[in-house]
This record gives structure tokens, C-alpha cells and sequence, in this order.
């Protein structure tokens, strides 16, 4: 259902630029316990607006913020934001140029809708103060977003090395931490792009899986 609601929001809305400031567009999901099916819904409504678009890095798109997407609004990036993301990847010729490209495309984006819906003001990290704040994200807001930016890159063909990985997942003893990956398709390695770790507008970081795995911390 809620696949849908997004789809219909998406549809209705496409032919609009995003407002200076956005508007929520929908309820909050009802538990953070169904962040995979949020994932889903939300990575998978803004694929299919992307593929739909003659230009994917113009389409408008689901952002998340709050714990676990508890709140979505509708985005999009302006002329401006697009020039200086396909600028970001002329001239890249290698895979591990490609990841810098995509860490600083990420960065880009994440400034615009910041400007857009408030998460300019996003921390790295979590405190404990920042239960369920609108314009702070928790791992799961950074991860669906930054696997829709991915999917937007990929569908504009900007990235030529690598194709999208799979959501990953670490522990400590009683939390977890999730973040997505891509995979270089040049040397079959699998990173791990984690934006939960910076401010808004700060680049991921990008860390082969087994590094990633490795820190302790969520």
C-alpha cells in the first residue's frame, strides 16, 4: 500500500519543481521495525520515476529523514545541481576514480534537498537527543537515500565501473548499523558507501565491505 501511496504522490506531482522549502508528502510508516519494506518501497517508487523521466537526474524523488524514513518529502534537483553532478564524472577513467566521483555526487546531493526539506542541519552520526527529529537521519534514512542517489546516477549513466550492491548490515551487542554498496565490476569487489557517517553535504565514506564490517562501531 504504501508502494503505492509513493507512486501516486510521484505521478501526480512529476510535471512540478520541488518548492524552496518541501512539504511531508506522506504518514509516517508505522514502526521502524519495517524499515526493509520502506526500503523497498521508497528505492523502488523513485526508480521507477527515474526510468520514466527523460532526464533521470530531473525526475522528482522520495527523500527520507527522521528514524528509520519516518518522514518522506518530494524533492528534486535543479539545473544547477545536475551540471555540477555530471561535471563531477568527465574524465573519469577508472574505478576508483568513479567512487570519488560517486562520494562527491552523493555530497552534492545531499546539500541540495538539505536545502530543501531542512536535513541541511543533519549531524553525523546519532545523539540521543535527535529521537525521531525531522531534520536529522538515522542509518536507515541515509541508507535509502543514498541508494536512491545511486540508482539516479547509474540511470543517467554516469557510472560506467560499477553496478549497485546489496544493503549490509553490522552489529555491536545490541544495535545494528546498515548502509549500502556498490560493486566494482573492473576487480568484482564489493564497497561500502556509509553517509551516516558525515553531516549533510559531507562525502560518505567508501570502505571495501570486510574494512567496513571490521569497525566496532555503529
Amino acid at each position: 500500500m504504501r508502494r503505492i501511496l509513493l507512486s501516486l504522490i510521484l505521478a501526480a506531482l512529476s510535471a512540478f519543481a520541488a518548492p524552496a522549502r518541501s512539504e511531508e508528502i506522506s504518514p509516517a510508516n508505522d514502526s521502524a521495525a519495517d524499515w526493509r519494506m520502506v526500503l523497498d518501497s521508497v528505492v523502488g517508487t523513485n526508480a521507477q520515476s527515474g526510468l520514466a523521466a527523460l532526464d533521470p537526474l530531473a525526475a522528482p524523488f522520495i527523500a527520507c529523514s527522521g528514524t528509520a524514513c519516518h518522514h518522506t518529502w518530494l524533492v528534486a534537483l535543479n539545473a544547477d545541481d545536475r551540471e555540477d553532478i555530471r561535471q563531477l564524472f568527465a574524465g573519469v577513467a577508472d574505478a576508483g576514480q568513479e567512487r570519488q566521483a560517486l562520494a562527491q555526487a552523493i555530497a552534492r546531493i545531499e546539500t541540495s534537498v538539505g536545502a530543501q526539506n531542512g536535513t541541511w542541519a543533519d549531524q553525523a552520526g546519532n545523539r540521543l537527543s535527535d529521537t525521531d527529529d525531522p531534520d536529522q537521519l538515522d542509518c536507515v534514512s541515509e541508507t535509502i537515500n543514498t541508494r536512491s542517489y545511486l540508482e539516479r546516477l547509474v540511470q543517467a549513466g554516469l557510472v560506467g565501473h560499477h553496478r549497485l550492491g546489496q544493503v549490509v548490515m553490522r552489529f555491536t551487542l545490541i544495535l545494528q548499523h546498515v548502509a549500502s554498496t556498490i560493486v566494482d565490476t573492473d576487480a568484482d569487489v564489493e564497497y561500502v558507501i556509509d553517509s551516516w557517517v558525515g553531516a549533510n553535504g559531507e562525502e560518505p565514506s567508501v570502505e571495501t565491505y570486510p574494512q567496513w564490517r571490521g569497525h566496532w562501531q555503529v
